[in-house]
């Protein structure tokens, strides 16, 4: 018996390739990938926490999220993307008698990366809603002023220096006393695929609107050329027999209608002349029994008014 051949397929050794921080923390090695080819690494996201990258235990509430944007010489070449603030920082902050604030915006950095920012406010105690939609106005605007000056680098360096979160709260603080201000996302906000812009969608919509009138224009033009196309090319004593045709339907239709426009002018006449005859016959009636019975309603009237005289005058 011949054994049957078994097909074998080559596996490639896969190894490891480190991934670099960018220039912002001194190009340090961040960690390591698994790979069996090294180009596989770029686009991939890599999250850490602040303690081990810079080694500060102040700092580790914070996470920083980074990409690899390119490949070098088997190194992954990465940047920040996120500073993230970690949820249970907020858990152990919120109290009861406080009012937390949050909020959530989009801002154009300084090198024109589209950034969202969440913020996060906690009063010392009860406010007044109007007070805080004023604190979450004043944020905004700081915020966006700050924003727009630096780059994304450089408004993740004052925040972990602590700079931009203290100018803040300073002024914050004028309209309602805070306890903690703080950014709880900083983020670079990627377009989602099959959105558009408000103006480009009107654009679009408006140029569909111009062809599609382009065309119904179109076929009005070819539906009237063919129309008179086939008048032109019928013969003559066809369209003649059909003008004739036509006329004698419209005498006839307009002597059935003075017919019944005659017919209609006799038999009112003759129900005015009915309605004469028997109207006065009744108001005569009706003027006799008003006379007679007027006088008889006077005459015991008087009647009675003499015998009480009468009586009168004898009693005195």
């Amino acid at each position: 018996m011949a054994k049957k051949q078994v097909g074998t397929k080559k596996i490639k050794k896969k190894k490891w390739y480190p991934v670099i921080a960018p220039k912002f923390f001194g190009g340090k090695v961040l960690g390591e990938t698994l790979l069996a080819d090294s180009s596989a690494m770029k686009g991939r996201h890599l999250t850490m926490n602040l303690i081990n990258i810079i080694g500060d235990p102040k700092k580790q509430n914070i996470n920083i999220q980074f990409l690899i944007r390119d490949v070098k010489d088997g190194q992954g070449i990465t940047e920040i993307v996120k500073y993230e603030r970690i949820p249970s920082f907020t858990k152990r902050v919120v109290r009861r008698g406080r009012n937390k604030i949050d909020d959530s915006f989009i801002v154009r950095s300084g090198d024109g990366k589209r950034t969202r920012v969440k913020t996060l406010v906690i009063t010392n105690s009860y406010i007044a809603k109007s007070v805080g939609t004023k604190l979450r106005k004043n944020i905004r605007r700081l915020l966006k002023e700050a924003v727009e000056k630096n780059t994304f680098e450089k408004t993740i360096d004052d925040m972990l220096k602590g700079d931009l979160l203290k100018e803040v709260r300073k002024k914050i603080s004028k309209i309602s006393p805070v306890r903690i201000f703080d950014i709880k996302v900083f983020k670079i906000e990627e377009k989602r695929e099959g959105l558009e812009e408000p103006k480009v969608k009107k654009q679009v919509e408006e140029k569909k609107e111009e062809v599609v009138e382009e065309k119904k224009e179109e076929v009005k033009q070819q539906k009237s050329e063919t129309q008179s196309s086939k008048a032109t090319s019928a013969p003559k004593d066809e369209l003649l027999s059909v003008s004739e045709s036509q006329n004698t339907e419209s005498v006839l239709k307009e002597e059935k209608k003075e017919e019944k426009v005659e017919e209609k002018k006799e038999k009112p006449k003759e129900e005015t002349k009915k309605i004469e005859k028997k109207a006065p016959a009744k108001k005569e009636t009706k003027k006799k029994e008003v006379k007679k019975k007027a006088p008889a309603k006077k005459v015991t009237k008087k009647k009675e008014t003499k015998t009480e005289k009468k009586t009168t005058s004898k009693k005195k």
